[in-house]
């Protein structure tokens, strides 16, 4: 296994393990003497993190990770209460109390209504809440003298208890997730907080509702800040507005790496062990559906495709270790060790093909990626937490956001269309890759250094807004 230079480190975060107080005070004192305009530490906020949907899918964990680490680095006298659909894991994941999602709670509860009535009211909730919401907020047409259900008005007056919200980065705003995604930032106008959104990537916008809302919340939020430019060019050629549009980067680049004080649980240790044994390569799949109708594929061709490339990395002399982004953990629908588990079938010597099992937080997933040489990822924050953690990644696209966040990066090469995955053209490119590692490691140290840099003045300058209008 070859040694690594960790990137330098931003300070403790909320994970696995508890933060050396010495080691952190000696970070902030750095921090704030290298960071311009750092938001006093003497201004207390309450800010609500919301949008989280759960941290089971472990890029959205690395995604709230980071940006609470900012937070605590650049103010620490920040309350910050962390929203999220699934509390129990999210909490057990993140190491720290997480309040669950009302809105989210609301939703199952009439999604799940029985007999005719329950029926008709789903429908018609379907096609009119959300108009209706945004009447409320804009006081405009009939529909504004409708009455709301009532888990909407006591998340309005939960709001009310905090300085300002924050809507946590991702790709939540996308048309075939539907129009409730709006719900948060419709009743954070209701109670007239300021919103900021951190570090999305939004769109398509083929849908003619979701582009009204799309409208009229992101011409009203504080602050809309994208981590990558597409989403912009979606926006503009969807004649979405892009008035409060500003320049960021993804949240989970400034997820700590804890080196000094990370203890390794015996699964990790396990896998850090094997990935010490033989040169590793580490992937990470999916489920592709609701995408696959939209890419014109079939999730049988894929896995095959990617068992073409695993056979191929075999192939090179190189051990495979399958890691998962998203797991089952919480009744998430998601969990792509089944798709890991059914490649087998497929894969030419299996005793050199490893599926992790194990339970793992983004930041264990970051140690075990660190250890490996390449990661081929479909999972955008596979690639992400990799690349943090000093291993250079191939992000499969099946969304604009891989290819934008790599062309910011600098490193547009490792976003592949998923076109080359199944024509097999990317067997070719991952062993072109493998034989290029020295070069596309100081590349990438560069770039990530970079990107984490603009992060912290991303978070900066929004907590510096705040606490002007405190």
């Amino acid at each position: 296994m070859r040694r690594k230079t960790p990137y330098p480190s931003y300070g403790s975060v909320l994970g696995t393990c508890r933060p050396d107080k010495t080691r952190q005070r000696r970070i902030r004192q750095k921090t704030a003497t290298n960071t311009t305009n750092t938001a006093s530490p003497g201004i207390k906020f309450k800010l609500l993190i919301l949008g989280n949907h759960t941290c089971g899918n472990r890029g959205d964990s690395a995604i709230l990770r980071g940006l609470l680490d900012a937070i605590n680095i650049l103010n620490p006298h920040t309350e910050v209460d962390v929203m999220s659909r699934y509390p129990v894991s999210s909490s057990w994941l993140l190491n720290r109390p997480v309040m669950g999602d009302p809105l989210f709670l609301q939703m199952t509860q009439h999604n799940s209504a029985a007999g005719v009535v329950g029926r008709v009211k789903k429908v018609l909730r379907r096609r009119y809440q959300h108009q209706v919401l945004l009447s409320r907020v804009t006081d405009t047409g009939k529909l504004r003298n409708i009455a709301i259900a009532q888990g909407f008005t006591d998340f309005v007056r939960l709001l009310l208890g905090y300085d300002a919200i924050i809507q946590v980065g991702g790709s939540f705003f996308v048309d075939l997730y539907g129009v409730p995604q709006f719900e948060h930032a419709l009743c954070t106008f209701m109670a007239k907080k300021p919103l900021f959104m951190i570090g999305h990537s939004v769109g398509p916008f083929q849908d003619e509702q979701f582009n009204q809302l799309a409208n009229y919340v992101f011409g009203h939020c504080d602050a809309l800040i994208l981590r990558e430019s597409v989403s912009l060019d979606l926006m503009k050629r969807s004649n979405i507005t892009t008035a409060k549009v500003e320049h960021g980067v993804d949240t989970a680049w400034l997820v700590d790496h804890h080196t000094e004080d990370f203890t390794a649980s015996y699964a990790v240790q396990h896998w850090l062990d094997v990935a010490a044994q033989q040169k590793t390569v580490a992937i990470t799949l999916r489920e592709l559906a609701p995408f696959d109708k939209r890419l014109g594929t079939t999730q049988q061709a894929y896995e095959k495709a990617f068992a073409g490339v695993v056979n191929r990395i075999l192939d090179e002399g190189y051990q495979v270790i399958a890691l998962s982004t998203c797991t089952g953990i919480d009744s998430y629908n998601k969990d792509d060790r089944m798709v890991a588990l059914n490649l087998r079938q497929h894969i030419s010597d299996p005793a050199r093909y490893h599926v992790v099992m194990d339970e793992l937080n983004d930041l264990e997933m970051g140690k075990i990626l660190g250890a490996c040489e390449l990661t081929v990822g479909t999972r955008l924050h596979s690639a992400i937490i990799s690349m943090n953690f000093a291993t250079p990644a191939i992000a499969i696209n099946y969304e604009h956001k891989s290819a934008g966040i790599m062309q910011q990066l600098g490193l547009p090469e490792m976003a592949i269309d998923i076109r080359h995955l199944l024509d097999g053209s990317l067997q070719a490119m991952v062993a072109d890759t493998l034989g290029q590692l020295p070069v596309l490691n100081a590349r990438l140290n560069e770039a990530v250094s970079r990107e984490r840099q603009t992060g912290m003045q991303m978070v900066q300058s929004v907590l510096e807004r705040i606490g002007e209008v405190k």
